[in-house]
């Protein structure tokens, strides 16, 4: 297993001592390099300050209420607007690195303390799932998490793509993490991610596998908008999806 700050130190020592690297790390870095080529380098994500998506969930060929989201990473503040009870809406204002916020059901704030924590705590959740869901090939690049990368070997794609595979997980001492393992198949040709496979934490085998499809430069980074489940009806969609430097100062801030 080898952690990002491993693979940068790695990757100086390639080119002079090669005889020294362990088996599969020159895969990994390879892999790593061109997965960074082709959805944005380091410049790339620093300018992608800030997002806007909508978390789009079918099932069955049900489209579920959608989830729709404003982010500034930089500050850590997001916003979450849906549906809950009989279609009300609720806003959720929320900073990830203060965990304060507010919520608003139906257009009322809630003043609740025990209320507006249970809010809160479900839009934190949400908001590290379907963000992960986004960028997960980008946590590579993030240097929030300890992320750890081992080489997978070989494999296929869901259209018979030549791939490098990568097993990718987290700690989550410090702050909460997506849990469980991630299996990234990386085109050996265009560097994107074309699969992934999911499966719990303490397993080897992975459980569910989606097709990444769609993938289309927004802002200054690439992005996939699909996510076909392989062998299940579910497709994960992100629409209305915007990234740039400039920030929509109107979209964070709560109404007074």
């Amino acid at each position: 297993m080898r952690s990002v700050f491993t693979l940068c130190v790695a990757a100086c020592l390639l080119s002079s001592a090669r005889a020294d690297v362990p088996p599969g790390l020159g895969h990994t870095i390879t892999a790593t390099r061109r997965l960074q080529n082709a959805i944005g380098d380091d410049d790339a994500w620093k300018k992608a300050r800030y997002f806007h998506f909508d978390w789009v969930d079918e099932q069955g060929g049900e489209r579920l209420p959608k989830r729709s989201y404003d982010w500034d990473r930089s500050t850590g503040r997001f916003r979450v607007e849906g549906a809950y009870e009989k279609g009300a809406r609720y806003t959720v204002y929320f900073n990830v690195k203060s965990h304060e916020g507010d919520v608003w059901l139906a257009g009322k704030k809630v003043r609740d303390d025990a209320q507006r924590k249970k809010w809160l705590d479900a839009a934190y959740e949400t908001f590290v799932n379907d963000s992960y869901w986004l960028i997960a090939p980008f946590k590579f690049q993030d240097h929030v998490y300890d992320i750890w990368v081992d080489w997978a070997g070989n494999g296929k794609g869901p259209n018979g793509e030549s791939c490098y595979v990568e097993k990718m997980w987290f700690h989550d001492d410090v702050r909460p993490a997506p849990k469980g393992n991630y299996w990234l198949y990386i085109d050996d040709k265009s560097g994107l991610v074309v699969e992934w496979k999911l499966g719990s934490g303490g397993q080897n085998e992975a459980q569910t596998a989606y097709a990444w499809s769609d993938w289309k430069k927004v802002g200054p980074i690439m992005l996939a908008s699909t996510r076909k489940g392989i062998g299940t009806s579910r497709v994960i969609r992100f629409e209305n999806l915007k990234v740039t430097t400039d920030v929509d100062e109107a979209a964070l801030t709560p109404p007074q």
